[in-house]
């Protein structure tokens, strides 16, 4: 091979590399730092951790995280407690089934609830939420 044509095919190899590194370290700088999600957030799980019916709000441990959350329930939010058919200790063989769901009051909440929660506005990084759509009770 001709001094020119090495020249090119090293150009070319060098050209290749560098832009798959490069294509790496772009899609690893797109990666939230501390394992969080990216974006907005609209739902939320954690554990209830005290109720006041008084002036209609929850606080929620969410999950993976220490601090409290309040939850601002409104008129319109939909409070519902979802159920199992069956024992979660024996399950049916069949796997298919459709979870029991029951309109509930902020009375019927209780410490140590598993919830899930929904809101239309963008939550991420807020201290607390209000207007939230839904809050379920989770089996």
């Amino acid at each position: 091979m001709k001094k020119n044509q090495i020249i090119i095919l090293v150009l070319v190899i060098v050209i290749i590399f560098g832009g798959i590194i490069g294509w790496f370290l772009v899609q690893k700088s797109e990666i939230p730092s501390g394992g969080g999600v990216a974006g907005e957030v609209f739902s939320l799980s954690g554990v209830v951790s005290s109720v006041d019916v008084e002036n209609n709000f929850l606080m929620v441990r969410l999950n993976k995280e220490e601090k409290e959350t309040k939850i601002v329930l409104s008129d319109t939010t939909e409070l519902i407690k979802i159920g199992l058919p069956f024992d979660q200790e024996n399950p049916p063989a069949e796997t298919t089934f459709t979870p029991e769901q029951t309109e509930i009051k902020i009375s019927d909440f209780q410490v140590g609830d598993n919830v899930s929660i929904r809101i239309t506005k963008n939550i991420a990084g807020k201290a607390g939420l209000d207007n939230v759509n839904f809050v379920h009770i989770l089996p």
